[in-house]
């Protein structure tokens, strides 16, 4: 059987525009598209388009520019704890980096010479 042929007996689901509108508030809440469509069992283009149609103005135009807000522009976003939270992760993975390449020189390096 091919994968591709729609099974005839499939109901179509059908969510009133209240769950479209409380799945795209989880969705701005900062919850996973993927994790949210697993959970709700709808599929992550449907809370995509629900993004776009139910999702205020400015979370859909953020999420769909791909720009990047500077700080003190007008409508520049607050830090978040989310925000705050990947700048210390960003600051520790750096420091590892740091180390590992710290520890590739020193172990590049020749033996020291001997002491005659």
């Amino acid at each position: 059987m091919n994968a591709m042929k729609k099974n005839p007996q499939a109901k179509v689901r059908r969510f009133d525009e209240e769950f479209r509108r409380e799945a795209v508030a989880l969705l701005e809440r900062g919850r996973s598209a993927t994790q949210l469509s697993r959970e709700l069992g709808v599929s992550t283009w449907s809370l995509c388009q629900w993004k776009k149609r139910y999702g205020t103005p400015r979370a859909t135009a953020l999420a769909g520019s791909g720009s990047t807000i500077h700080p003190g522009t007008p409508g520049a976003l607050a830090p978040t704890e989310e925000v705050l939270r990947l700048r210390a992760e960003l600051q520790a993975v750096s420091r590892q980096r740091d180390i590992l390449k710290k520890a590739l020189t020193i172990m590049g390096q020749d033996s020291l010479p001997a002491s005659n």
